[in-house]
């Protein structure tokens, strides 16, 4: 039983993360795009700022999803 709750809740918790990340984690480069606007220099910082932004939100929720995969992982295995 407690290897069902322990597995189960890092399950939630793997799922949060993700619907958190959502809008930044799947942002495609042609709406980042389409966000910053026209070609001027302040826009063209903004556009930058979001795709870095964007990156590290992406590599935030691959080392999430790795983080809580570990856990299940020892949490099954290990008693």
């Amino acid at each position: 039983m407690k290897n069902i709750m322990l597995v189960t809740g890092l399950g939630i918790s793997l799922l949060a993360s993700i619907f958190m990340a959502y809008g930044k984690v799947f942002r495609r480069r042609e709406t980042i795009e389409e966000q910053s606007g026209s070609t001027e220099i302040h826009n063209q910082k903004e556009k930058e700022h979001r795709m870095r932004e964007t990156r590290f939100a992406q590599i935030g929720a691959a080392l999430l999803i790795a983080g809580f995969s570990v856990q299940i992982a020892a949490n099954v295995t290990y008693e």
